[in-house]
């Protein structure tokens, strides 16, 4: 699966599926700002998460 396609997948997607698309699955003004950074591909098993965002509060900060 194409990179684009398994990240829409786990991100607006999955907001259509649960009828939330409206406040999350996508980095818009007026949207939720829950949003996690890894250090590189999410999805390789050798990425990390470094940045943890809930609510536009960062609650983990672990990169280095």
């Amino acid at each position: 699966m194409p990179f684009e396609d398994a990240l829409a997948t786990i991100t607006i997607n999955a907001a259509k599926i649960l009828g939330i698309e409206d406040r999350v699955g996508s980095i818009e003004t007026g949207k939720d700002a829950d949003i996690v950074l890894f250090d590189d591909n999410p999805f390789e098993y050798t990425s990390h998460v470094c940045t943890v965002i809930i609510n536009g509060k960062i609650v983990k900060e672990d990169c280095f």
